[in-house]
């Protein structure tokens, strides 16, 4: 999987969304990797909780060739297990907690922007209320933080805070 990612991203303008609850446990993934991440890679980091669709205009303006959307995902695999899902394999996947349905927000995204979209997916372990984050989960955030890292130079770009939608959380 990762032989197909690398060629995605390596030297694109792009957009790393992390969707997910951190009060839930591996849930979180995506906002704990955004955090992670910052000032470690050259891309626009966005940790959009539960509502990504609140970032539309954000991930607009910043003009991306790729935007990468990571959330958990119910895959039958075992925790930690990585998957890359185009938009239409995003039908029969239960994603993380958020409100909007995820396949709904690509395919807006898409009408806004001209870029390569896609969802990596993490199976959970626990999405318990108040879970840590389990440690097959924390090895794939490892991962994907040396992956995005090899792929992205650094100055990273946080999302503009004048253009996120409403109280929704930002990425200082």
């Amino acid at each position: 999987m990762l032989d197909r990612l690398r060629p995605r991203l390596e030297g694109k303008q792009a957009v790393l969304i992390g969707v997910g609850n951190p009060l839930r446990g591996d849930d979180g993934l995506g906002p704990v990797l955004v955090q992670e991440l910052q000032g470690r890679v050259g891309a626009t980091l966005i940790d959009a909780g539960d509502v990504p669709e609140n970032y539309l205009g954000v991930v607009a303006s910043a003009g991306p060739d790729v935007v990468v959307i990571v959330d958990a995902a119910e895959l039958g695999a075992s925790p930690g297990d990585l998957a890359l899902m185009e938009v239409d394999e995003l039908d029969g996947t239960s994603l993380s907690t958020h409100n909007a349905s995820l396949r709904l927000f690509v395919q807006v995204l898409l009408s806004e922007v001209q870029a390569d979209v896609f969802v990596l997916g993490v199976q959970p372990a626990s999405t318990g209320f108040g879970a840590p984050i389990s440690p097959m989960v924390g090895a794939t955030i490892d991962l994907l933080q040396r992956v995005f890292a090899g792929c992205w130079p650094t100055n990273a770009r946080p999302a503009p805070a004048d253009e996120a939608a409403g109280d929704a959380p930002q990425v200082p």
